[in-house]
């Protein structure tokens, strides 16, 4: 292995789209986009086909399963041998369970900011798709209910934790919501405490976030790339452009990314990000 090719993020993160169907209150999707668009698949095809990564993760700033071609894009990729998942809302999973089983995905994570609101979405269709994975006696995809921590969640987690062990999901993820001050940073050792303690009670298998840290794990990880082929630091960081996969070749892009990490402390979002 060159090391060109060592410098490359093991993780490709590639937004489908802009559009979603919901406006959940951690989210900042309506900050970042001024439009809905929809990658197309002979740009994602191009941009899989000059991938060096191992992992695709098909989210960004808007909902995936408003993509037509989702299924087709998940079935690419995993034919170039990359391990494929994404991220959803799940309320448009109803009719679209058979062409997702049968894509190749890896892992699927229903992502809520609020277990209570959104417990009859989990109760039927992650519950429905769970079954109907357990139906055809496949482990994959892995499933995962995905939480976001928000200040006046806590409430929900333990309700959240019960519902995940009742459907069935693989794992809990708990994440930081953006921004994430130094308050609950002071505070989220009390606050993941309590969430170990839900969980051993409840029976499930949490992950926690890790100790945040600067250069950040997600941008020495991730290689973010935006609907259009830009690539961004990261997803927090959408309307920086380090250039364009359409255009401009990696190795170019990764020199940008290089030059980026080296002034990470000063940069307005990420000097402050805490996630």
């Amino acid at each position: 292995m060159s090391v060109y090719d060592y410098a490359v993020p093991p993780i490709l993160q590639l937004e489908p789209t802009t559009a979603c169907n919901l406006n959940c209150p951690f989210c900042l999707r309506s900050s970042l986009n001024r439009s809905e668009e929809f990658i197309s698949f002979e740009v994602f095809r191009k941009i899989i086909d000059a991938s060096k990564s191992r992992f695709l993760t098909l989210h960004g700033w808007g909902e995936p399963l408003l993509h037509a071609d989702l299924p087709e894009m998940i079935s690419y990729a995993s034919g170039k041998k990359m391990s494929v998942n994404f991220t959803t809302n799940a309320t448009l999973l109803p009719g679209r369970t058979d062409e997702l089983l049968n894509a190749g995905l890896d892992a699927i994570a229903f992502s809520f900011p609020d277990s209570h609101m959104f417990r009859p979405i989990i109760e039927k269709n992650v519950s429905r798709f769970i079954r109907e994975r357990s139906a055809r006696n496949q482990k994959s995809p892995k499933t995962y209910l995905n939480i976001a921590l928000i200040e006046g969640n806590a409430g929900c987690i333990e309700e959240g934790l019960g519902l995940a062990r009742a459907t069935g999901v693989d794992a809990v993820n708990f994440e930081r919501s953006f921004p994430w001050n130094d308050g609950q940073t002071k505070s989220e050792k009390d606050l993941f405490a309590y969430i170990k303690t839900a969980a051993k009670k409840t029976g499930c298998r949490v992950t926690l976030p890790v100790v945040h840290s600067r250069p950040c794990p997600l941008f020495r990880l991730t290689l973010f790339v935006r609907w259009n082929g830009d690539v961004a630091p990261c997803c927090y960081r959408a309307d920086l452009s380090l250039g364009n996969l359409l255009v401009d070749n990696l190795a170019t892009i990764l020199k940008n990314r290089r030059a980026f990490l080296k002034k990470m402390n000063l940069d307005p979002v990420c000097r402050t990000c805490r996630v």
